[in-house]
């Protein structure tokens, strides 16, 4: 009975230690087959994002992102505002929302349309405050596909094959990483 208090102790620190890891922050997401590097580990606005090895965040082809939005509490939602902003800033994005899973996948590009990007994205509880905001994102460069309607076709055949196989993979994947 005289070690009680320390056996209780030392549970607890265990429990805590045990709950702190489950929600630190990864340098490595595995998804779809390839592995993701953590490239801004001291990110301050709890915006992360995950690349491929050889790729930088000025020119990457495949990421992985993992944001936190604390003042967010409905992923549903989340996401059909999401999608709306989408359609506000850039005209003519294709914008496909499942609002019952949070989950929104959209076809956009920049003003320049130097690249056509696919994303596919899930909200979901946050494990301390708010929602976390699960994306994996495809881009189609026109300097690399002969020009930008290359590129544009490209990014719509991608996501007219892929749409379905990235939102179920999202869906699954995400419940695994929270933003610490």
């Amino acid at each position: 009975m005289k070690n009680l208090p320390k056996i209780l102790l030392l549970i607890m620190n265990i429990f805590l230690l045990a709950q702190t890891s489950a929600i630190a922050q990864v340098d490595k997401i595995k998804f779809d087959k390839e592995t993701y590097l953590l490239s801004n580990p001291d990110s301050k606005t709890k915006n992360y994002e995950y690349l491929l090895k050889n790729e930088n965040i000025g020119n990457w082809h495949t990421k992985i992102q993992l944001s936190n939005f604390p003042d967010l509490t409905n992923p549903t939602d989340a996401a059909a505002q999401f999608a709306h902003q989408i359609q506000e800033e850039t005209k003519g994005a294709s914008v496909l929302v499942y609002p019952d899973a949070a989950i929104v996948g959209y076809l956009t590009y920049p003003q320049s349309k130097e690249y056509y990007e696919y994303t596919t994205a899930i909200y979901q509880p946050a494990a301390t405050k708010g929602l976390d905001k699960f994306g994996f994102s495809k881009r189609f460069y026109a300097s690399e596909l002969n020009g930008q309607e290359e590129a544009r076709k490209k990014a719509i055949e991608f996501a007219e094959k892929n749409n379905k196989k990235y939102m179920e993979l999202v869906n699954k994947e995400a419940p695994k990483y929270k933003v610490d």
